[in-house]
């Protein structure tokens, strides 16, 4: 067990993509149950339930537009961009792709779900009334798995077509 570990550490003149690839198995399978997936999936699923409550505050009309001034949920958008960018495995352009798509479907659910939070305190009753939140909330953490989980079959269907299995 110790063996394996030291063979797994860097040597000399290695750099670290050389020595991932020679300890790297080429059918390797992304993780989709990571704390950081699992935290995805959980953080998307609350969003999502009050981006539900939030699409209906701002349909209704009844506020006079966003409960916050724009230039805040553009900083949100710009933060969960910076943040996926420098936490990405990946360099360039997929990185720059992925980052963006994450800002923005993460950045919509944040303005909506800020809206919905505005309307819960103001309205508490149409999550309250006959128990609706948790049934909103039980089909956003339903939808939030099977987005995670379509996501991780994409890229292991496009990772299986490029190595050619």
């Amino acid at each position: 067990m110790i063996c394996s570990r030291l063979r797994s550490i860097p040597t000399g003149g290695e750099s670290m993509t050389d020595h991932e690839r020679r300890n790297t198995p080429r059918n390797r399978e992304v993780a989709p149950a990571s704390g950081y997936g699992i935290s995805i999936t959980l953080i998307g699923g609350v969003l999502l339930a009050l981006s539900y409550y939030g699409v209906f505050a701002l349909r209704s009309g009844d506020g006079a537009g966003l409960s916050l001034p724009e230039p805040f949920y553009l900083l949100a958008v710009a933060f969960l961009f910076v943040v996926e960018l420098l936490k990405s495995r990946h360099k360039g352009l997929i990185a720059l792709v992925r980052a963006g798509l994450f800002a923005a479907v993460f950045g919509v659910l944040v303005v909506l779900g800020v809206e919905g939070v505005v309307a819960l305190v103001e309205a508490p009753g149409a999550a309250l009334n006959g128990y609706a939140g948790v049934t909103v909330l039980s089909i956003a953490l339903v939808l939030a798995a099977l987005g995670y989980f379509a996501y991780h079959s994409v890229i292991q269907f496009d990772r299986r077509k490029r190595i050619g299995e």
